[in-house]
């Protein structure tokens, strides 16, 4: 089958959960015996190397927004009202752009990895012929979704151009809000890259890495944007009751669009209690190698899907602490972590003390447990054989 993995943004610029989940999942599909071009709908040439299927910059030399917003809040009502209509210009665009591509000549699927812009997309190209697909990557649809009396109209108006759909968390993949059909597959990880690491080898790549040779390091793989919830995380530790032992290390500070909430989130981290590192960017290898150097792992979203995050941190033998919203509840029990409320400082303090003060076997039967979990559920290969299921279905 020969698809176009259409997506706003890629890892060939930056490192979030979207990009990654198009990354591996086109490499998982293409190693099933699939053709995959990945087509990126934003501007600007590629910042980082990669390997792995064909890239496409649609339109590499428009200058113009990508659509997100760059200040602090990312839900206000004008600032949401904002990136909607830039999302839809792009999505003009790009249409107009893909329509005279004679795309019907090379491939039998398109996989939609964006909202308000694929929609748009999509119904430029209905007549083409193509198998469209969707999948549901949480920000504009949420919010759309909860506006008062339209919400679920608007989109489901928006999904009328697509086959079919996939949400990478139940939350996502509610039939009720969208016109097509769509299933629940959640996101995947590599469990080949994000390994977990005895005993000798975490104490050598805390020494490789700079980190602080404590005897608990608790790493935040998170972006500095508001919906990441880092903010709580650098509040907690400024908190008596954040364990002082307890090394930091925050890896993504350097992946913020959100200027003004980073310079909070390292305002609060200059009065932090214990040893903080704050790591800029990496890619995936390097963020193996900082999760493997780890002990803990917290997650402290405020949105969030099938955390990829999360399930990387799993992978890598990491108990977590995690925020209770969205897809975090499927991957977070006692039996790999704990459990607390949103933007909740003094909660997310307790339960990196709670989980540094266990004995080390409690501490490594929790890792060894979510490492089967990710393995048996949520190993690339078993999401792209669903994803090539659906995309049957679009044809169907």
């Amino acid at each position: 089958m020969r698809i176009l993995m259409l997506t706003n943004s890629y890892v060939d610029r930056t490192r979030g959960g979207v990009e990654l989940h198009v990354y591996n999942l086109a490499k998982e599909l293409e190693a099933a015996g699939h053709t995959v071009t990945v087509g990126r709908t934003s501007p600007g040439e590629s910042l980082l190397a990669v390997d792995g299927p064909e890239l496409w910059v649609i339109d590499p030399h428009t200058a113009g927004t990508e659509g997100r917003a760059r200040t602090r809040r990312s839900t206000g009502r004008g600032r949401f009202l904002s990136n909607f209509l830039a999302r839809v210009q792009i999505g003009r665009r790009i249409g107009r752009t893909l329509q005279s591509a004679e795309l019907e000549r090379r491939f039998d699927v398109i996989h939609h990895h964006d909202f308000v812009t694929s929609a748009v997309i999509a119904r430029r190209l209905r007549r083409s012929g193509i198998r469209q697909v969707w999948t549901n990557h949480l920000g504009e649809f949420l919010i759309l979704r909860r506006v008062p009396v339209i919400g679920r109209w608007v989109t489901r108006w928006l999904t009328t151009p697509f086959q079919a759909a996939t949400g990478p968390s139940p939350e996502l993949a509610d039939q009720a809000a969208v016109r097509c059909p769509i299933r629940y597959v959640p996101n995947g990880v590599d469990v080949q890259t994000f390994r977990p690491a005895e005993a000798v080898e975490r104490r050598e790549s805390r020494g490789d890495l700079g980190l602080p040779a404590a005897e608990t390091v608790c790493i935040v793989p998170r972006r500095w944007a508001p919906s990441k919830g880092v903010v709580f995380v650098a509040e907690a530790i400024t908190l008596p009751e954040w364990p002082a032992e307890v090394a930091m290390v925050f890896v993504g500070a350097g992946e913020s669009d959100f200027p003004e909430y980073a310079q909070e989130v390292r305002g609060l981290l200059a009065r932090a209690r214990g040893t903080i590192a704050v790591v800029d960017s990496v890619d995936a290898a390097g963020m193996a190698s900082y999760l493997r150097a780890s002990d803990l792992c917290v997650i402290p979203s405020l949105l969030e899907a099938t955390s990829l995050s999360a399930l990387e941190a799993m992978a890598s033998g990491l108990p977590l602490v995690a925020s209770d919203v969205g897809g975090l509840p499927e991957l977070v029990n006692d039996r790999t972590g704990l459990l607390v409320p949103p933007r909740s400082p003094i909660e997310l303090a307790e339960a990196v003390s709670q989980l540094a003060a266990l004995p080390v076997e409690a501490r490594l039967a929790m890792a060894e447990e979510a490492r089967r979990f990710v393995e048996e559920s949520y190993a690339w290969s078993n999401i792209a054989n669903r994803i090539s299921e659906i995309y049957d279905v679009a044809a169907s």
